[in-house]
């Protein structure tokens, strides 16, 4: 089996339509796992409405919370049997054409542990708000770093085995950077691949953890904390091909935490 998709569930007001968006893959070969984080919606009427042998499906017996929401990330990977993994939230959205074109770029980049797609943004009423901007088909982790926007987690295709090599998605509160990060360390080797045709959408929601202000304070420790850590990598690195990226990214990273702090702030 070549792709594990997962969806690490908790709210079920858009879930029928991630699990369809999954199911209309032109590309048929991969699972469907989806965990329930103990929710108290009733998640299981909307899985059982599907007669799929390709869903597998979970029920934490402990909910993990909003907080470690990244511990339900790392469970979904505990289930995956393919050999590349998409964590999928569960009010986003593949478009038909997503993992065909991650196992194109497969073939010809067997090497590369991680790929992102071209996202396209959505609102709550699944209607286009915009695509994000195109990236090379190839870049270094450096040129990741110093350019990354977000694109949500559901656009990154990681090879089972290297993510569990590197001990999971890497946690930070509420999962905030925590795909940013988890995208860097898998890049770090063998570079990233990007598609060129929107695969992933991205849903913009009041529903969402982004939008919690109960927990600013979190939010701002864990963006201060991905500054460090980016700042920690890029002084470690010897390499050289990347030097003048490597030069500009701690002052890119600073200027991009306060933007985002200061945005915590004024929501």
């Amino acid at each position: 089996m070549l792709f594990s998709v997962t969806i690490p569930t908790y709210k079920s007001q858009y879930l029928k339509e991630t699990i369809d968006s999954v199911l209309s893959q032109s590309y048929k070969d991969f699972e469907l796992i989806i965990v329930n984080d103990a929710s108290p919606d009733d998640i299981d009427s909307i899985v059982k409405q599907y007669d799929d042998s390709r869903i597998r499906y979970y029920v934490n017996s402990i909910n993990c919370g909003a907080k470690d929401v990244v511990d339900n990330w790392n469970i979904c990977l505990s289930y995956a049997e393919g050999d590349y993994i998409v964590c999928l939230g569960d009010d986003d959205k593949l478009k038909p054409n997503c993992l065909k074109n991650f196992e194109d770029l497969i073939r010809k980049y067997p090497d590369v542990d991680v790929f992102h797609s071209q996202t396209e943004l959505i609102d709550e009423r699944s209607q286009y708000l915009k695509t994000l901007g195109n990236r090379p088909e190839w870049e270094s982790v450096f040129s990741l770093i110093y350019s990354f926007e977000d694109s949500g987690l559901g656009a990154y295709l990681y090879k089972v085995e290297t993510l569990r090599k590197n001990e999971g998605f890497y946690k930070l509160p509420y999962g905030w950077s925590s795909d940013f990060i988890t995208a860097f360390i898998a890049a770090e080797e063998h570079g990233i691949v990007n598609t060129f045709c929107t695969g992933f959408q991205y849903r913009e929601n009041g529903l969402s953890i982004s939008h919690d202000i109960s927990c600013i304070e979190d939010k701002i420790n864990a963006n201060l904390k991905t500054k460090d850590w980016v700042i920690s990598f890029v002084n470690k690195t010897n390499n050289s091909s990347d030097q003048n990226l490597i030069k500009l990214i701690p002052h890119t990273i600073e200027k991009k935490t306060t933007q985002k702090i200061e945005l915590c702030l004024q929501n």
